[in-house]
């Protein structure tokens, strides 16, 4: 999977898919078990109104996402689409480098910028708009990521 040519410059690997569920609990059972996929703990992530499970599919993460609030913007696409893939996470190496770069280029980024996100990441949003209609995340990942070090 290569990412939109609008982040490209950006970007340097994939970092994880998000699924939007109604409630985790009611579907992890389908995932490590049925799927046998390796999860950890739910990790809320106020900033964000959500509660995030990372499950480990070989080397990929994939992420199921709740809301955890009625004005979560997880909740709100939840009741226009109902679950499903909510964005794909592209892993860069200084989100508000990338955040600068790609506004400048013309692309527009959701909300103010970047903020945290679950495990002591830092994340910002393209909008759907700007990425051939898919939400896709930017992710600073301090296990990974080195600030500075923008792509």
């Amino acid at each position: 999977m290569h990412p939109p040519e609008e982040i490209a410059g950006v970007v340097r690997s994939l970092h994880h898919i998000a699924i939007a569920v109604e409630s985790i609990e009611a579907v992890r059972t389908v995932y490590e078990r049925g799927l046998g996929l390796a999860a950890g703990e739910i990790e809320p992530v106020p900033e964000e109104k959500v509660n995030v499970l990372v499950l480990h599919a070989g080397g990929q993460r994939i992420e199921l996402v709740e809301p955890a609030a009625p004005d979560s913007p997880v909740h709100a696409f939840l009741e226009r689409r109902g679950g499903g893939l909510h964005h794909v996470a592209f892993e860069v190496g200084d989100v508000d480098a990338a955040v600068r770069e790609l506004r400048a280029g013309g692309v527009r980024i959701a909300g103010d910028g970047a903020g945290p996100g679950a495990h002591g990441t830092r994340i910002a949003f393209v909008h759907p708009r700007s990425a051939g209609g898919v939400l896709v995340e930017l992710v600073q990942d301090p296990r990974t990521s080195r600030a500075g070090d923008d792509g």
